[in-house]
């Protein structure tokens, strides 16, 4: 079984669960008005790894007038997110999977804690779909950790993670033909300080 399909799997039986403790979207407020400020009223959005749809309360709020769609590779996130936010757009896509995702493009794509799930051999491809659904001059938002989010081993967790350095992150992005309009170290709620945060645009 591929390393996605055992993170979706994972997300699959443990959707309710993680729904139920993964709902502080607040978290990436300083990231988010980052990103809006780059995004006028009436612009669309694409949130690739939009799980149970717990970044939508900061487009609902802070970044109100932009016209939503979440995309995540879990189905039974995707019911949790469409019965919460019934008035919203949600669909079912794999970011190595052309074929899954929307046509349209996008003014802005809103991603994180997403790539790290998908395997190092896979990144050209993902990154290339992402870049695919973005309009000439859109702006783009990843958060990436410098190392394992699990601070202490979890036989349980069988996500994958993909983990690089900051040097390798951003070359990543460079080799992709993004311009980097912001990067650094998001704050994060164990003080670890191993996310950055990326603010791109498609040239």
């Amino acid at each position: 079984m591929s390393e996605i399909q055992t993170t979706k799997q994972y997300y699959e039986r443990n959707a309710q669960q993680w729904a139920s403790l993964q709902c502080n979207s607040f978290q990436d407020e300083v990231g988010f008005r980052l990103f809006r400020s780059y995004l006028n009223e009436g612009e669309t959005v694409i949130d690739f790894g939009c799980a149970n749809g717990i970044h939508v309360p900061l487009f609902l709020g802070i970044g109100h007038g932009l016209i939503y769609t979440g995309v995540d590779i879990s189905n039974q996130f995707l019911i949790i997110a469409r019965e919460r936010y019934p008035q919203l757009h949600f669909l079912e896509g794999n970011l190595v999977d052309a074929d899954t995702l929307p046509k349209e493009k996008y003014d802005g794509v809103w991603c994180p804690a997403t790539l790290m799930h998908i395997p190092l051999a896979l990144w050209d491809v993902a990154i290339t779909n992402i870049y695919a659904t973005m309009k000439n001059g859109a702006v783009a938002y990843f958060t990436l950790p410098t190392a394992h989010p699990n601070a202490i081993e979890n036989a349980e967790d069988t996500r994958h993670f993909t983990i690089l350095s900051q040097e390798e992150q951003r070359e990543q992005f460079l080799r992709a033909g993004f311009k980097i309009l912001h990067n650094g170290v998001k704050d994060d709620l164990t003080k670890r300080k191993i996310w950055q945060y990326y603010l791109l645009m498609k040239n």
